[in-house]
């Protein structure tokens, strides 16, 4: 199925209100994984270039794949000034990448999206000897009480949702790698106000747009969960930023 078009007109709010990954994340790139400042990744559905711009300011090199042109062109306006940034308008199966070429393919809240068969040959197929893939996530709490409210409310007005990160697992990311991987977890908790909780549901691909059938009642009940959670003015989503990391 191509999912190529599911950010079109999205890449303001996205751009805007999804959170960045946790810094702890690329300290354990540079002193654990003890990657060199002059790497070069692949950052495949990379967006409006979140993960990739804090790649970048790691000094790494990076190709940021994207096939959606909403997104890319997001990237390219803010990221064109960096001379390591490169923006690439391909797909997860066809990057369009040379052979052998770069040192680690990312996926950042992007690899659900993805056949992992087809993936994993591309993986293979543009990756230098020794290269590994990351498979990064913000990946909420889903036992939290304000989490399951959101995921109700999804699916009584989204008829495409499917589970958070379209049902994405910790097991479906370990059996991309055939279990043999290493997994890095670090908090990343995000607090917002009420705009800001409703821009961030508004910002999934699965989310009514405005002029969509429902939408003012499905912003209503966006609203309700946050009265409901909300403290001092504020909810907090328990949030974890997850890698999964090893060779193909």
């Amino acid at each position: 199925m191509d999912h190529t078009h599911r950010f079109d007109g999205k890449s303001e709010i996205y751009e805007k209100i999804r959170p960045q990954y946790a810094d702890g994340l690329f300290t354990y790139f540079r002193d654990t994984l003890k990657i060199p400042a002059d790497s070069v990744f692949a950052d495949v559905g990379a967006g409006t270039g979140i993960f990739t711009r804090q790649l970048l300011s790691c000094g790494y090199t990076v190709f940021a794949v994207e096939p959606n042109r909403d997104m890319r062109e997001k990237a390219e306006k803010a990221l064109c000034d960096n001379a390591r940034f490169h923006s690439v308008c391909g797909t997860a199966t066809d990057t369009t990448l040379a052979e052998r070429s770069v040192d680690f393919v990312t996926a950042a809240q992007a690899f659900h999206w993805f056949p992992p068969e087809e993936f994993r040959r591309e993986c293979r197929r543009i990756l230098r000897p020794g290269g590994m893939v990351m498979l990064v996530y913000n990946a909420r709490d889903q036992k939290a009480d304000c989490t399951k409210a959101l995921a109700e409310v999804y699916g009584t007005f989204n008829p495409t949702f499917h589970g958070y990160s379209n049902g994405i697992s910790d097991e479906k990311c370990r059996a991309f790698f055939d279990g043999a991987c290493a997994v890095y977890r670090a908090d990343n908790r995000q607090v917002y106000d009420r705009q800001g909780y409703i821009d961030r549901a508004l910002s999934s691909s699965y989310s009514l747009k405005e002029g969509d059938e429902g939408f003012a009642a499905y912003v209503q009940a966006l609203g309700e969960i946050f009265d409901c959670y909300a403290v001092a003015g504020h909810i907090t989503v328990s949030t974890d930023t997850v890698a999964y990391i090893g060779k193909v």
